[in-house]
C-alpha cells in the first residue's frame, strides 16, 4: 500500500463507521505487506483466537502484489443511509 505523496499518512484500516470499543475485537492482520510513503496498517483482534471456519470460508493468504487480481471486480456498495448494506 502506498500513501499519497506530500507527507500525509494513510491508514489502510480506516474504521470511521465503528467506535474503537467495537472494532478492537475484529481480527484484522497484515503479514508481509509493504507500506510506502507513510501508509500504515492498524492491526486489531486476538490473533490466537480460534474461529470455526470451513474450507469454503477461507481465502489463502496472498502477498500484496496480488491486490489488483484479488480486487479486480471490487467496487462501491450501493448503500443507503440508515439501512444495512
Amino acid at each position: 500500500m502506498s500513501a499519497r505523496s506530500g507527507g500525509q499518512s494513510y491508514e489502510v484500516t480506516k474504521r470511521e463507521y465503528a467506535p474503537y470499543s467495537e472494532w478492537k475485537n475484529w481480527l484484522w492482520t497484515s503479514d508481509e505487506d509493504i507500506m510506502l510513503n507513510g501508509a500504515f496498517f492498524n492491526q486489531s483482534g486476538d490473533k490466537t483466537k480460534k474461529f470455526a471456519y470451513t474450507r469454503q470460508d477461507v481465502i489463502k493468504a496472498k502477498p500484496g502484489s496480488y491486490v489488483k487480481r484479488l480486487t479486480r471486480f471490487a467496487g462501491a456498495l450501493n448503500c443507503k443511509e440508515g439501512e444495512a448494506c
